[in-house]
C-alpha cells in the first residue's frame, strides 16, 4: 500500500480540495465557513470567509474558483480578478461539484437526490439525473458517463443513455471525494471505511489504495499524486 504523508494540518473539516494554475492548493473548511489557500511557499491565506458549510470546490483554466455552500444552497464564484459573488441559488444541500466535459458545472443536490448541470455562461440549470440517494460526489468520464458517490452506500454509474449501473457493493459509504483517474478508472473516498479506493467501471474491480484515514472526505488528484482531506484530524495528506 502507498505511503501517506501528512502535508497540512489545522483545517476545520476539510471537504474539498482543488489546485490553481500556479500549483497553489485550496481547501474548503466546512466547519470554519472559509476557504484556505496554501501557496507553493507554504504560505497560508484565508481567501474567503463567511460562507456557510463550503463543500465542493473546482477551479477553471482561468483560475476562477467555484464553491458550493451546503447550508445556504448557492454556488459562489471567486474570480481570478474581481469580486466574489453568488452566481446561482435555489439548491438543496449542494455538496460535491465538478466540471462536465462540456465545461458546465455538475452539482450534487444531496437532499433531493439529483445531479444538476449549471451553464456558467447563461446561468441556466438543468436536472441531469434524478432518483439518487444522498448524492455527495460527482465526476464525468471521457465517454460522458457520470459517476456519483452517495452516503447511502451507493456508487452509481449513469451512462449517456440514462441507464444506471450500481457499482458500490464493496464500498461502505462513498464520500464527497471522487475523481476520474483514467477513462475507465475512478478514485473514490470510502468515508465509511476510512479508505481511498479505485474502481474500474468496465470490470467492477476495486482496489484499496490507502486506509486508516479517519473521517476521510476530500480528494484531489494532481501530478499523479492523491491529496486527501480528513475530518478526524483536520489534515490534508499526500499519497507518495
Amino acid at each position: 500500500m502507498a505511503q501517506l504523508t501528512k502535508m497540512e494540518t489545522s483545517f476545520q473539516a476539510p471537504t474539498g480540495i482543488a489546485f490553481d494554475s500556479t500549483g497553489a492548493m485550496y481547501v474548503t473548511n466546512w466547519s470554519g465557513n472559509s476557504i484556505t489557500k496554501i501557496k507553493a511557499s507554504n504560505e497560508h491565506e484565508v481567501i474567503y470567509s463567511n460562507i456557510s458549510s463550503p463543500a465542493g470546490i473546482v477551479i477553471d483554466e482561468k483560475d476562477n474558483i467555484y464553491v458550493s455552500s451546503y447550508s445556504d444552497n448557492y454556488i459562489l464564484k471567486i474570480p481570478a480578478k474581481g469580486k466574489p459573488q453568488k452566481i446561482s441559488e435555489g439548491y438543496h444541500t449542494p455538496t460535491g461539484i465538478a466540471f462536465s466535459n462540456s465545461g458546465q458545472l455538475l452539482i450534487t443536490n444531496r437532499a433531493t437526490g439529483e445531479i444538476i448541470s449549471l451553464n456558467l455562461k447563461n446561468g441556466r440549470k438543468e436536472v441531469l439525473v434524478q432518483g439518487l440517494s444522498t448524492p455527495v460526489g460527482v465526476t464525468q468520464l471521457p465517454d460522458d458517463s457520470i459517476m456519483v458517490s452517495q452516503y447511502s452506500g451507493h456508487l452509481t454509474l449513469i451512462r449517456p443513455s440514462g441507464e444506471k449501473v450500481e457499482l458500490g457493493q464493496n464500498f461502505e459509504r462513498p464520500g464527497v471525494g471522487i475523481t476520474a483517474i483514467t477513462p475507465t478508472v475512478v478514485a473514490v473516498i470510502d468515508n465509511g471505511a476510512g479508505m481511498l479506493r479505485t474502481i474500474d467501471v468496465k470490470t467492477g474491480q476495486v482496489n484499496t489504495i490507502a486506509s486508516s484515514l479517519h473521517g476521510a472526505v476530500a480528494l484531489a488528484f494532481k501530478h499523479n499524486h492523491y491529496y486527501i482531506g480528513t475530518w478526524g484530524d483536520g489534515s490534508v495528506y499526500i499519497l507518495n
